[in-house]
């Protein structure tokens, strides 16, 4: 094999690095990717997207410390389709602008995914990537399920975030 070729790893054999409640949540969300068409797209060794229609529905990474991180894209258009108790979840989620890191990384610090409410609550510096959810209990995999569902109805209904190049919908 070239050097050059990328290695795919699937995310069901790395998962298996995880124990307990943390692996049963991790496959009880890979399957329902599966279900829903939300196929996970190996990006680097322990990194994949799952997109829609060719749009970016959530980012998730093994971090070294065998940590499960799941990044689902958020927008203003959900705000009254959420339960109250899974706004508390996402509310809980969500990390100060400054450590996206995406942003940082892509934009130069500048964030073109800014959004200014996240479900219902403002924000000053809330960004489409900075809720974040790691190692998700069952109550916060049925939260992200949740979210995932509603981002996959958004891009078929063609919203579209404000700013966003079209594959971050």
């Amino acid at each position: 094999m070239s050097k050059n070729k990328k290695l795919s790893i699937k995310i069901e054999e790395a998962v298996g690095i995880l124990s307990g409640e943390t692996l049963t949540n991790a496959h009880n969300l890979i399957s329902f990717l599966h279900d829903n068409k939300m196929n996970p797209i190996n990006t680097s060794k322990n990194g994949w997207k799952i997109i829609s229609k060719a749009c970016v529905v959530c980012y998730i990474w093994l971090e070294p410390n065998n940590t499960l991180t799941i990044c689902p894209f958020i927008s203003e258009y959900e705000s009254t389709s959420l339960s109250e108790e899974f706004k508390e979840i996402v509310w809980s989620k969500k990390t100060p602008w400054s450590s996206c890191g995406t942003c940082q990384a892509i934009d130069g610090g500048h964030c073109s995914y800014k959004v200014k409410t996240v479900f219902g609550r403002r924000y000053d510096n809330a960004c489409a990537r900075s809720i974040v959810f790691k190692d998700p209990n069952s109550n916060e995999i049925e939260c992200l399920k949740k979210l995932l569902e509603m981002r996959k109805n958004t891009i078929k209904t063609g919203k579209r975030l404000p700013t966003l190049p079209t594959n971050y919908i």
